[in-house]
């Protein structure tokens, strides 16, 4: 292979490298901001460093390649490090079909996770998923809505002798019911035999 090509080669799988680094970042959840905001954050720094590299290695190697062409090897080592990083298996939540409001999965002390939510929004996650991480598939009525969903939660809860963690999202639409975790426990919702008690 002659070295045009090989640096045409280097180009296309940087540009694919690149691509699937971008497609992981808009997929990765957030907290507070979008993911759209951080993939043109977190690009916009890897272009800098990767065509930083470029200009210096061309320099230093004394290479007749273009420095497009070592940037997009550091392009594609920092988006494969980026992928291999946020890879998370996907696990399907299952929420009824007329379910809306807030869905709550407890850490539970059990070996399998049961993401089949209730009617008031309550399932359960073992605590490797809950440590790990995972790519929650969110199903409701048959229908993958996951796109819908703003932003996903890991938090606490301690009162009354009880603590445990959970992971929680919000079913868009109307509602104007909200059920304290005291009540959720009061009318049995939560099954607290099942929890992994912190």
């Amino acid at each position: 292979m002659t070295k045009s090509k090989l640096q045409i080669a280097i180009l296309t799988i940087g540009l694919i490298s690149t691509a699937l680094g971008i497609w992981t970042m808009s997929q990765t959840p957030t907290m507070i901001l979008s993911p759209l905001f951080l993939v043109g954050l977190y690009l916009t720094i890897a272009l800098m460093i990767s065509l930083v590299f470029g200009f210096f290695a061309k320099a230093l190697l004394n290479s007749n390649w273009s420095t497009l062409t070592f940037a997009a090897l550091s392009m594609t080592f920092i988006c494969l490090t980026f992928y291999a990083s946020q890879y998370n298996p996907s696990y399907k939540i299952i929420i009824p079909a007329n379910y809306v409001g807030e869905v709550r999965l407890f850490v539970s002390n059990e070996k399998e996770n049961d993401f089949r939510v209730n009617s008031i929004g309550i399932g359960y996650i073992n605590q490797k998923t809950y440590k790990n991480g995972f790519r929650p598939i969110v199903i409701k009525g048959g229908h993958d809505i996951s796109h819908q969903i703003s932003n996903y939660e890991f938090s606490s809860y301690a009162a009354d002798l009880l603590s445990f963690d959970y992971f929680s999202f919000n079913i868009p639409g109307k509602t104007d019911s909200f059920i304290s975790f005291e009540n959720l426990v009061r009318i049995k919702a939560i099954d607290t035999t099942r929890l992994h008690k912190k």
